[in-house]
């Protein structure tokens, strides 16, 4: 990492940049928040859903700061100022160039898709070391740098691109080759991902989430196709710049009209790349024969559901266009123990599963009750919530849990600032011809809500907590209140145990 760099310097290492004043400045930080400036800073000001940061020009020159823009603004004269393009990718160009570009020294693959991202990334930075490659991660869960983990406290997916390249340099000065990058579509929108020169596009699926960002579906299709353009713009670095592809899925063919360099498909149900064979489902996990570009190996996997034997040929995809080999990838794949909050069964004792998981949309919420239904000899019980400010369906959530469950309880999850009371009454809109007290139940108490659901259980019943997963905390009008889904549910059981 640079200790510091001019002005000038930094303005040679973005297209379109103009120095307007003081070039020779010597910038020793970068910041995007008005409050973290001061001499030696240089400020970019970006424009945000609600708050543009140009509005901040007088107050951050007035602190001695340097600022980069992207339209004029009034600032004292001889205030260094720097006048970009677009000072969303601005932000990213800057970092890359004041942290000597670490994606160029990189191998960089970002996933994408509507569900499965995080599991994916996590599986195929495991699958790396599995290969002898000293790997990393970034995602909705943590950071992963080698052997050390970091919990991912920012309540972003995919971080702002100023701290992505910081994290990317830190890997480098680390030794990491490979590094894979949960990446979501409001940050291909939003340009935080700009400067990771790509070697990698990988997709998992493309769902109906989002659509209060993304207009329509085809809008959101097309940010997440954005990630197979920038990997085909990306540096060079001696690899087929390579998409992987679902063939399974409804975005399959217009992923595939995007040009690119290589192409990996994978497939449970057609003739692909990376097919799996044979696929065997039960509670402990999944095994297949594994067959990818004429070679075999057997895996068996440690997760549940068959979405995960999906996430586990996305993560072969990224494998292979790194160069691994086949049974190395295997060996990986069934060593791998999952992901926090990812279909994570909590064991306590009891004669009942209970699983926790980051389900937290209608289609998220079909699809684990779908894969749980097939491991469950009684019932099928669960507890999740809808979030405040978010587009989520909230009916279709409610008729999600009544057309997979055989009783659910509507509870609390993240509700910002608005009445947890009426998201709770839109979702269970959705559960038509279904009656209160009998089919289901509203809790709005989480905590109460899951030692209920666990107190009911019986012997071959399985329970879903849904939409917490991996989260460390509950969003209210309060503010951050701590909370952690899977300590809640131990608690319960063993509550339940000791009566």
């Amino acid at each position: 990492m640079l200790a510091q760099m001019r002005l000038s310097e930094l303005a040679a290492g973005v297209p379109g940049a103009v120095v307007e004043a003081g070039g020779d400045t010597e910038i020793e930080a970068i910041a995007y928040d008005s409050r973290k400036v001061g001499p030696g800073t240089l400020f970019v000001a970006i424009r945000g859903i609600k708050v543009d940061g140009h509005s901040f020009a007088s107050e951050v020159a007035a602190r001695g700061a340097a600022l980069a823009v992207e339209r004029t603004v009034r600032v004292p004269e001889g205030t260094p100022l720097l006048r970009l393009p677009s000072t969303r990718i601005g932000l990213a160009e800057l970092a890359a160039t004041f942290h000597g570009r670490p994606a160029r020294k990189l191998r960089v693959a970002g996933v994408t898709g509507t569900d499965g991202k995080t599991t994916a990334t996590h599986m195929t930075a495991h699958v790396l070391e599995a290969c002898g490659i000293a790997s990393g991660a970034l995602s909705t869960v943590s950071f992963k740098v080698g052997s050390e983990t970091i919990f991912n406290e920012t309540g972003q997916t995919t971080i702002e691109s100023l701290e992505l390249q910081a994290w990317l340099a830190r890997m480098v000065d680390l030794g990491v080759r490979d590094v894979v990058i949960e990446t979501t579509s409001h940050a291909l929108i939003q340009e935080r991902v700009a400067a990771c020169d790509f070697d990698v596009a990988a997709f998992t699926n493309v769902g109906r989430d989002h659509l209060d960002y993304h207009a329509t579906w085809e809008d959101y299709l097309a940010a997440k196709a954005r990630l197979i353009d920038a990997c085909g713009a990306g540096a060079p670095k001696g690899i087929p710049k390579t998409a992987v592809l679902n063939m399974d899925d409804a975005g399959y063919e217009h992923l595939l009209a995007r040009p690119i360099e290589r192409r990996l498909t994978y497939s449970l149900l057609k003739e692909a790349d990376i097919v799996a064979e044979d696929v065997q489902t039960e509670a402990a996990g999944s095994s297949y024969r594994l067959r990818a570009l004429g070679t075999e190996a057997t895996v068996r996997l440690q997760l549940p559901a068959r979405f995960n034997v999906y996430n586990s040929l996305c993560a072969t995809g990224i494998a292979l266009a790194f160069g691994c080999e086949l049974e190395a990838v295997a060996a990986g794949l069934s060593s791998f123990h999952g992901v926090p909050g990812r279909l994570q069964r909590v064991e306590g004792g009891q004669a009942f599963a209970v699983y926790v998981d980051f389900a937290h949309s209608a289609g998220a919420l079909t699809s684990a009750l779908a894969e749980l239904r097939t491991l469950t000899t009684g019932r099928l019980l669960v507890v999740f919530g809808s979030t405040g400010r978010s587009d989520h369906d909230r009916p279709g959530m409610g008729q999600a849990a009544a057309a997979g469950s055989d009783y659910f309880i509507i509870t609390t999850d993240d509700p910002v600032d608005e009445d947890p009371g009426e998201i709770a009454r839109q979702v269970a809109e959705g559960a038509h011809g279904l009656a209160p007290g009998r089919d289901y139940d509203v809790v709005l108490d989480r905590r109460a809500a899951i030692r209920q659901v666990i107190a009911m259980a019986r012997a071959g019943d399985v329970i879903l907590l849904a939409g917490k997963g991996h989260e460390r905390t509950m969003l209210t009008a309060r503010g951050r209140e701590p909370w952690d889904e899977t300590a809640e549910a131990e608690a319960a059981i063993r509550e339940v145990l000791s009566v």
